[in-house]
This record gives C-alpha cells, structure tokens and sequence, in this order.
C-alpha cells in the first residue's frame, strides 16, 4: 500500500536560527514539533485501505506514547531540487 516513506527530524528551536519577521515560532516547549513522518500513496483507494485497515491502528499505538499531534492533508506534487546530494539545475516533478 505504501509508496514512499520520508522522515525529517527538526533541530531544537533557537531563537536566532528562527528568526523569520512577524512570524512567531516560540511555542511552549511542550508544543514544538521534532519531526516528521511522510507517507505516500498510490491512490486514494491504496490511502483509504491504510488508514481503515489494522495496520493504522498498530502503528498508532506504537507512536502514542512518543507523538503529541497528527496532521493529515493532500498533497498533489512532490517536487525534487537535490538528488543524490547534487542539487539538480531543475526541479523534477
């Protein structure tokens, strides 16, 4: 069912690192994001039967004790400006 898998992890929030005018990104501590988890699907059917089916409900279980939110949304493109650690003189779609 799944087609790519991404994962980032975020440094710790520095006030200088973040500094992005009138943008606030002092949350409290125990709201900041550490990371993140990308899954991608097929189709919308591949997507359904994943999040309906058992194997949503194990991964859960096994991210409750360390994930305080999910954020779930569409995305229609993907697109690829390094690969390979070259950065490409055009992004690919």
């Amino acid at each position: 069912m799944l087609k790519e898998l991404r994962t980032q992890t975020f440094l710790p929030w520095i006030e200088k690192l973040w500094d992005t005018p009138d943008v606030a990104h002092d949350n409290p501590h125990d709201q900041h994001f550490h990371a993140s988890l990308s899954l991608g699907f097929t189709d919308t059917e591949a997507r359904n039967a994943f999040f309906t089916g058992q194997v949503i409900q194990d991964l859960s279980d096994r991210l409750a004790p360390q994930v305080s939110a999910i954020h779930a949304y569409d995305v229609t493109a993907a697109l690829t400006y390094v690969k390979n650690g070259e950065i490409l003189p055009h992004y690919e779609g």
